[in-house]
């Protein structure tokens, strides 16, 4: 691409914990975990690690509330 400059390979590891749910369109950059019983929303950019329990969003993706919250609002809807 430039063969003027050299650039630093950027690496890293995605962890993904157990009954985590990502939205389409979301992107998951590198050194990001992501804990378990987590809501990534549609079309989010997760760039920082991501707490147990949680409901995430956005572009930079961030903590928008609580995991036991949501479900308890989707069960009374039924």
């Amino acid at each position: 691409m430039d063969k003027e400059h050299c650039y630093k390979l950027r690496q890293g590891e995605i962890n993904i914990g157990n009954n985590v749910f990502i939205g389409a369109g979301s992107r998951i950059l590198y050194d990001v975990t992501i804990g378990d019983n987590v809501i990534i929303g549609a079309g989010s950019l997760v760039n920082r690690s991501i707490p147990s329990g949680t409901v995430a969003a956005g572009v930079p993706c961030k903590v928008i509330g609580s995991f036991e919250d949501y479900q308890r609002k989707m069960m009374k809807e039924e």
